[in-house]
C-alpha cells in the first residue's frame, strides 16, 4: 500500500519536491480528508492531529512529532494500536543550551541590575564580589540526554564541569559525575547552580517542590528549561522568597501562557520567557532530516530507528 503522508508540519520547497518525488502521497490540512488511508502523521495538531489518528478509516502506523517532548500526545491509544513514534530529540538541543547559558550569565555578570539601572538612567557600579565567574560555579544538571549533554558542552567551553542526574545514573561524557535521581542528595550539597531539562514522566512531576527546596541553602541559580509541571510553582515562588533560591530562569510552566494574575511574573529576581528557549530558524530542517531519514529506511522495507521513542516510558 501506498504510503499517505498528512504533512501538519510546514514544509520548505526543497522538502516538499522531496516528497512529491518519494513513493509517497502528501496530504496538507487544507486537503485532509482525502480519498485513501492516511498512514504517517508528520508534525501534529491539537485538534486535526488525534481526529486523523482516531479515524477508522485511517490506518496510522507512523508519527513523526515535531517536538523532543510527548507527553501532550495520547499515548496510551498510540501503545495500545502499536503506533510507531518518533521524535524531534536534539533539534532543539543547540538552541536550548545557547539560551541556558544566557540565563547563566545574565544573573551571574550583574546583567539583570544592569537593566533595572539603564530604566531609571541611573549609574551604578556592582560590588566585585557581588559578580561570578561561570567556571567557579557548582553546576547540577537535570537530565542528560541529547539537551543535557548540549548544556554540558558549552559548560566545558567555559572551564566548567557540571555533575549530572539521570534516570540510572549512568555515566555520560561532559559531566564530571553522574548520579540517579535516588541519589541527588550526594551532589546536590553546596550547589551553586540547578538546570531541570528533565523530559514529563510520572516520577518527574513536581520533583522540585517545598521539601527539594529546603535542600538548598542559597542556591544562586535555578533553570527550567525541561518540564512546567516538574515543578512546585508555589513552592518555587516560596523559596525565591526566603533565599533558599536566589534567582530563576523559567521557560516552561505548568499552565501555559503563564496566567497574568500569577504571581511569578512580578519577582524581580526571576527571568521569564514563553517557551521559547528551544525556537530556532534551523528547527524545520532539523525535523524534517530525522523524518527523511526514517522515511528512507520504511520506503526501502527496513526499521525505522532513529529518535523512536517509547511512549509507555514517555520519552
Amino acid at each position: 500500500m501506498t504510503e499517505r503522508i498528512l504533512a501538519l508540519q510546514a514544509l520548505e520547497p526543497d522538502q516538499l519536491a522531496k516528497l512529491q518525488a518519494a513513493d509517497v502521497e502528501l496530504v496538507t490540512r487544507d486537503t485532509y480528508p482525502a480519498a485513501g488511508p492516511i498512514t504517517i502523521i508528520y508534525g501534529w495538531d491539537a485538534q486535526l492531529g488525534p481526529a486523523a489518528l482516531k479515524d477508522p478509516h485511517n490506518q496510522v502506523h507512523w508519527i513523526q512529532t515535531p517536538s523532543a517532548g510527548i507527553d501532550y500526545l495520547p499515548l496510551d491509544w498510540i501503545s495500545e494500536h502499536h503506533v510507531t513514534l518518533t521524535t524531534a530529540s536534539g533539534v532543539y538541543s543547540p538552541a536550548i543550551a545557547e539560551s541556558t547559558i544566557g540565563y547563566l550569565l545574565y544573573f551571574l555578570r550583574g546583567f539583570n541590575e544592569a537593566i533595572k539601572n539603564q530604566a531609571g538612567h541611573f549609574w551604578q557600579q556592582p560590588e566585585r564580589d557581588d559578580l561570578h565567574s561561570l567556571a567557579a560555579q557548582k553546576v547540577v544538571i537535570y537530565g542528560t540526554g541529547s539537551i543535557g549533554q548540549a548544556i554540558a558542552k558549552l559548560l566545558n567551553g567555559f572551564g566548567n564541569q557540571p555533575f549530572g542526574v539521570n534516570r540510572t545514573g549512568h555515566p555520560v561524557t561532559g559531566f564530571q559525575q553522574t548520579v540517579s535521581l535516588a541519589d541527588d542528595a550526594q551532589i546536590l550539597q553546596d550547589a551553586d547552580i540547578v538546570i531541570n531539562d528533565m523530559p514529563a514522566t510520572a516520577e518527574t512531576v513536581h520533583y522540585f517542590d517545598a521539601a527539594y527546596f529546603k535542600r538548598l541553602n542559597g542556591l544562586r541559580i535555578f533553570v527550567n528549561v525541561g518540564r512546567g509541571n516538574a515543578v512546585d510553582a508555589q513552592a518555587l515562588m516560596d523559596a525565591l522568597l526566603y533565599q533558599e533560591v536566589m534567582h530563576a530562569a523559567l521557560d516552561v510552566f505548568e499552565t501555559e501562557p503563564l496566567p497574568r494574575d500569577s504571581k511569578l511574573w512580578d519577582y524581580p529576581n526571576v527571568i521569564i520567557t514563553p517557551h521559547q528557549t528551544g525556537f530556532s530558524v534551523a528547527n524545520r530542517r532539523g525535523i524534517f532530516k530525522i523524518f527523511d531519514q526514517n522515511l528512507t529506511s520504511l520506503l526501502a522495507g527496513e526499521p525505522i530507528a532513529v529518535n523512536v521513542a517509547d511512549p509507555k516510558r514517555g520519552y
